[in-house]
């Protein structure tokens, strides 16, 4: 049987026309394109990555192409990704309309993409709003941080907050040639019944044709799994109306399941459907429950998950972020022993939740609002339909887990968002939904206010999803971010603009800028340090009583900047990066030493906790303390428990430090083996005097 289908890529060269006054029209934009020697864009692309720099407004893009006249019956012009708003005409006839930066969106070109040269015109733009009225308190382009974050070019600088806009053709232009039939997606609702132990699989076609002219067909769908187990089912299909929803169900016997990469294994299915006018191949999807209690504990799969998250903008140019950045990012973050994301304010590209699904990272994934917004009717309605949007683009990932509508709105929690969570309910009961992500679970102890020993009382719980520090890049990195003469000595105004906060950095943590810029590098990483280990080691602590998980903010750098990062915008890693890495260790043996200096020979005033956030029980370890490679103590556990944490304090076991350490300062390692091999790492420091 011939499936008729051809993929015709638009990508590549294209001519623009900058429109800062927004004076220009299709009428003119023809006129121009009869000119020689017209400006050239490499499409897709952020027109800031072009060179456009701090452009905001129209770019008017066009380019002509050839068909051949062995054409299909219809024909679908589809944009992967234009930031703003998109006008489109196709050979003098205007398409259509669309507003969204993340979205993809279609039309209907068959009537008129003909055979032999054709012309397409898109007009793009991406607005600055007005400071002082618009922005930054009442948004109307839903941009998340790409608009208003203080991790973006500029701040929340009323002068320079919106620069380096990220409008563009950002995603690809494809042209398909399909035979009667278009599938728009295919969404795919997995429900586990662990009793039976099987899986109840709802599949949603989402296709357009051309007319209401009834067309039935016969499907086959075919689920393959990890292992290569197949499951295949015919189904009848007849569509009458112009856009189309087709629902089926099947079950699937002893399922395979999808798990973070702590958990299990990270397995998915391939899902084709082939009739005579419909061919999908490929469809990705994973068979996996989430749920979160009364309590905010997340259960996956039935197994409760301690969620150790951090937060994460991969790039401020998201036509810059190719797949081999995407998979240092997310392999970095496992690295790191981080079992979540949470996907800051924004929508990213698709190949991101790919990799997540592959590497079994779970994904927080907020919709693309940042502090607030306006409250007419229209904005809200405009949400509601973006927010959709994201839902119906992402839904088959199965590492995504929460969807949260907002971040920080303050008081709009219950004005605005109450209307983006019915929208999200409605179209999802498989994930948890949040309403947003507000100010009362972000605890930034030690450096907004108070210091890092706050954190004893594990504040903001039981989810934290925002603490951390900021922190200085290595010089190398520094000398890319800022002039070098501001480095040495330092222009207020210049840093700012790349995110560093001087009140927090010299007045709340106290960070001494010291006698050199390497002093103060020194001095800055090692704060972040300290206060990432302080508060992962008291929220830890806290495991099966009053925290349930938490998010250190923020990853890496989006661009070049100075901000809470453990990574820099040029992939270098920051000690807090290390901090983090060991204090999030699955399983981790957390110490917490009453007192810094001892003499030689002193028994070690300290308490411990043994604490597993697998969700197997560990037979047979033993934990060794040691210093200058001398076996301090050695204590033997028949087993540590799954999903468990146990204290113990020094009394239990004297761990007394040798007679012969002369005065000076020693690092105390702390070894969890199993099974011959160390299961775990960790090492404090004390002074001998």
């Amino acid at each position: 049987m011939k499936r008729a289908k051809t993929i015709r890529s638009l990508n590549g060269e294209w001519n623009y026309f900058a429109d800062s006054s927004n004076k220009l029209t299709y009428e003119l934009i023809i006129q121009k394109l009869k000119k020689k020697n017209l400006r050239k864009i490499k499409i897709p692309v952020n027109w800031e990555a072009a060179g456009m720099h701090n452009f905001s407004g129209t770019i008017w893009f066009a380019l002509k192409f050839n068909l051949r006249s062995a054409l299909n019956d219809l024909k679908i012009l589809e944009f992967r990704g234009v930031d703003y708003f998109a006008d489109v005409w196709v050979n003098n006839s205007y398409i259509g309309h669309h507003e969204g930066y993340f979205q993809s969106f279609y039309f209907d070109t068959s009537n008129v993409v003909i055979s032999g040269e054709n012309l397409l015109v898109v007009k793009v733009n991406s607005p600055k709003e007005k400071p002082g009225e618009v922005w930054p308190d009442k948004k109307k382009l839903i941009k998340g941080i790409f608009n208003h974050h203080d991790c973006r070019p500029g701040g929340k600088s009323f002068e320079y907050g919106q620069d380096q806009n990220t409008g563009g053709i950002w995603n690809d232009v494809l042209l398909y040639s399909v035979d009667k039939i278009f599938v728009e997606s295919v969404l795919v609702y997995p429900r586990i019944d662990f009793n039976k132990n099987k899986a109840v699989i709802k599949v949603s076609l989402f296709s357009y044709k051309k007319n209401n002219t009834i067309l039935k067909d016969t499907l086959e769908f075919n689920f393959i799994s990890a292992s290569g187990r197949k499951n295949k089912f015919r189904k009848e299909i007849q569509l009458k109306k112009t856009k189309n929803k087709s629902d089926f169900e099947f079950e699937i016997s002893n399922p395979e399941l999808w798990w973070s990469w702590d958990t299990g294994r990270t397995d998915v299915y391939k899902l084709s459907i082939l009739g005579k006018y419909i061919n999908v191949e490929n469809v990705i999807f994973g068979i996996r429950e989430v749920k979160l209690n009364d309590r905010e504990e997340f259960f996956l799969n039935n197994k409760k998950v301690f969620l150790r998250g951090t937060n994460i903008i991969p790039a401020q140019l998201l036509s810059e972020l190719s797949n081999k950045k995407i998979n240092k990012q997310v392999s970095l973050v496992k690295e790191a022993n981080i079992n979540i994301i949470r996907m800051h304010a924004h929508i990213n590209r698709s190949e991101y939740y790919e990799e997540c699904d592959k590497q079994g990272i779970m994904v927080w994934q907020d919709f693309a609002l940042q502090w607030t917004y306006d409250e007419s009717a229209e904005f809200i309605s405009n949400a509601c339909s973006q927010i959709k949007d994201m839902i119906n683009l992402l839904y088959n990932h199965p590492s995504i887990a929460f969807w949260c509508c907002h971040n920080e709105p303050g008081r709009q929690i219950e004005s605005l968002d109450p209307f983006l969570y019915k929208s999200v309910s409605k179209l999802d009961s498989n994930r948890i939904i949040r309403k947003a992500s507000n100010y009362e679970e972000h605890a930034y102890d030690g450096w907004y206010w108070g210091n890092k020993e706050h954190f004893i009382s594990r504040p903001m719980g039981p989810l934290v999803t925002e603490f951390g520090a900021q922190a200085i890049p290595q010089l190398e990195s520094l000398k890319k971010i800022i002039p070098e003469k501001d480095i040495y000595k330092p222009d207020r105004s210049i840093w700012a603009y790349h995110n560093f906060q001087f009140e927090q950095t010299f007045k709340v943590a106290e960070v001494s800028f010291g006698s050199s810029i390497d002093d103060f590098i020194e001095n800055s990483q090692n704060y972040q340090g300290a206060l990432l280990t302080t508060a992962i080691d008291f929220y830890r602590r806290g495991k099966n009583k009053d925290i349930t998980g938490i998010f250190q903010f923020m990853f890496i750098d989006c661009w070049p900047s100075i901000t809470w990062s453990v990574i820099d915008f040029y992939g270098k890693k920051k000690k807090g990066y290390f901090a983090m890495q060991k204090a999030f260790q699955p399983v981790y043996v957390s110490v917490f030493v009453r007192q810094k200096k001892f003499s030689a020979g002193q028994k070690l005033e300290l308490d411990y906790w043994v604490i597993n956030d697998k969700p197997e029980e560990i037979l047979s370890c033993k934990l060794i303390f040691m210093v200058r490679k001398e076996k301090l103590v050695e204590i033997h556990f028949a087993s540590i428990g799954g999903d468990s944490i146990v204290k113990f304090n020094g009394d239990a076991n004297d761990i007394k430090l040798p007679d012969n350490l002369r005065t000076g300062k020693y690092n105390i390692d702390v070894l969890l083996f199993h099974n011959n091999g160390i299961l775990s790492k960790n090492d404090f420091e004390i002074e001998i005097v």
